[in-house]
């Protein structure tokens, strides 16, 4: 068993970056995430977590900004909001930390991040983070399990799996909707109609999938092209590896393994009435 000073040596140059998949995973609840200077109180998002410190957004306006950059090599407090789905009630952490910078983003007006050193992390969020980390690491040894291991999507599958039967191919600025009908880790298979794009082997591609848990998009490249009499494309893409698919497969694959393993009890069990 891992101890918490090896978990520290394994992640300590990891960093999570909070997406959907992310905010799920943890429990983490974006819109109640503080950040205190002095007598302020910055309503921010997370956008990257480790467990040396977190860079977080806020709206500010130019003034605002150059206001806060006085800050910067203080002291800042920091709480979080959790609420894991297995718990009735929501976690407060509260980290104490040093502002290391604030700074605009990148191409967003108005929009600023704030860069905080955790002295130290507290010992509640390293438990999050650890257990997020091992997830991942786990997630990506499946990829390699699950690849090209297809699942055709039906009706049933599609159920269990909270596929919304919509899915999009992107290429550049241009969107199409397609038709998934099979799904493995490492392979989406689909089909493209009449009036869609003409694809051709080692065309870049984006594929947008709509789940009830995430919608995602998995980028990744046409490996084989088949058209069809009625000018449908049948298309095959290696798709990158995808800690939101791999998941909605690990889940499916242990829902199946569950169902079978029920269907062989009950008939063990009717063998011997």
């Amino acid at each position: 068993m891992q101890t918490q000073i090896d978990l520290r040596a394994q992640f300590e140059n990891e960093t999570a970056s909070i997406t959907a998949f992310a905010q799920a995973r943890m429990g983490l609840k974006p819109g109640q995430t503080i950040v205190k200077l002095d007598t302020y109180s910055i309503i921010c998002v997370p956008y990257r977590l480790s467990i040396n410190g977190a860079v977080l957004i806020a709206s500010f306006s130019r003034e605002e900004l150059a206001f806060f950059q006085r800050y910067v090599n203080g002291l800042a407090g920091l709480t979080l909001i959790f609420q894991p789905g297995n718990s009735p009630n929501p976690l407060k952490i509260f980290a104490r930390c040093f502002l290391k910078s604030v700074s605009p983003m990148k191409g967003r007006e108005s929009v600023g991040l704030l860069e905080v050193l955790f002295k130290p992390c507290p010992p509640d969020l390293l438990s999050i983070l650890f257990d997020y980390f091992m997830l991942l690491d786990r997630l990506k040894v499946e990829y390699e399990d699950f690849k090209g291991k297809l699942i055709s999507i039906n009706a049933d599958s599609a159920k269990v799996m909270g596929f919304n039967n919509y899915c999009l191919l992107i290429q550049g600025a241009e969107q199409a909707k397609v038709a998934l009908y099979a799904l493995a880790s490492d392979t989406l298979a689909f089909l493209v109609p009449m009036n869609g794009p003409q694809l051709e082997i080692g065309n870049p591609v984006q594929i947008k999938l709509f789940f009830r848990s995430f919608q995602f998009a998995v980028p990744g490249a046409v490996s084989n092209v088949t058209r069809l009499q009625n000018g449908v494309q049948k298309i095959m893409a290696t798709v990158q590896y995808s800690s939101e698919l791999v998941s909605i497969i690990e889940q499916y694959r242990f829902a199946e393994r569950l169902s079978a393993k029920t269907v062989t009890a009950a008939a063990s069990q009717a063998a011997q009435t």
